[in-house]
């Protein structure tokens, strides 16, 4: 049996967003790096060190900068909205759990 020639028809010029692949790779590293500073914290039982919580505060401010940039390249007209959505929602979810986390802090 012969295989067929694959051609790959492109019947738009729409790509993806470079601002959405970075808004979605940044929102993805501020919720491993979140997991892992909480991860870290509840094995010392809430005694980890300055380094932690300067990962937190990293992770918070990583999150925000991939909030801007995601809703930033949501606007761009001739791209795709995959990546910018998810990198959106991603960071948007992040930095809600990053300040749930901070005000619980300062209220207790």
């Amino acid at each position: 049996m012969r295989r067929r020639k694959r051609t790959s028809y492109k019947f738009t010029e729409k790509t993806h967003s470079k601002r959405g692949k970075r808004s979605l790779a940044m929102a993805i590293i501020s919720v491993v790096v979140g997991i892992s500073v909480v991860v870290i914290s509840f094995q010392n039982s809430g005694n980890a060190s300055v380094y932690v919580g300067s990962a937190g505060l990293f992770s918070l401010l990583l999150s925000l900068v991939a909030l801007v940039e995601g809703i930033r390249s949501l606007r761009e007209e001739e791209s795709y909205k995959i990546f910018p959505g998810l990198g959106t929602f991603f960071s948007a979810v992040s930095f809600l759990a990053w300040l749930a986390v901070y005000i619980i802090g300062f209220m207790s």
